[in-house]
């Protein structure tokens, strides 16, 4: 098994400044998503994750935490998150929590279909969920993405993402 580094983003969301704008394709919003989405956002960060090489040989050992975090943020919340949607079909999320005690706000991080990235949406939606987080009330935002994939190189250092390696328990194989 490949050992597999992570790192810790921290956003001080009181600097969080007005970022670049990012022109959505033709036909995209990206709104607040609701409880009737719930299975339908997990299936889009589920392929996000699986779909992408990077992730594709250590989503087995998030999957189950990831799980547990998506459901336990719509169980807490009616809108615990953003959507990215193309006409009717949702193409990206992002689910967070704004819990003082949470160790990783970004629970999924900004998670965009293949077929749809390299256009700065994930960028606009990492600046879109943060935002959120400080309206929110958070005053250090926290997200964890592993080290070498596009998320830790291109994306959460936006913004003044301060990044930090971590160790995080292995999780429990079945």
């Amino acid at each position: 098994m490949k050992l597999v580094q992570w790192m810790r983003f921290t956003w001080d969301l009181e600097k969080l400044g007005e970022p670049a704008t990012t022109k959505l394709p033709v036909n995209t919003v990206v709104r607040p998503v609701n409880r009737r989405e719930a299975e339908a956002v997990q299936h889009v960060i589920f392929n996000s994750f699986t779909l992408d090489s990077d992730w594709a040989e250590s989503f087995g050992r998030i999957r189950e935490a990831l799980v547990e975090g998506v459901r336990r943020a719509f169980a807490d919340h009616d809108s615990p998150g953003l959507v990215l949607v193309h006409g009717p079909r949702i193409v990206g999320a992002s689910i967070f929590t704004d819990s003082a005690m949470a160790e990783n706000h970004l629970i999924s991080g900004p998670c965009i279909l293949l077929e749809y990235r390299n256009r700065g949406l994930g960028t606009d939606m990492l600046y879109k969920s943060l935002s959120l987080l400080k309206q929110g009330g958070v005053k250090k935002a926290t997200g964890l993405t592993r080290r070498g994939v596009p998320a830790e190189k291109f994306v959460y250092p936006k913004f003044g993402g301060e990044a930090e390696a971590v160790d995080l328990p292995a999780p429990v194989e079945h």
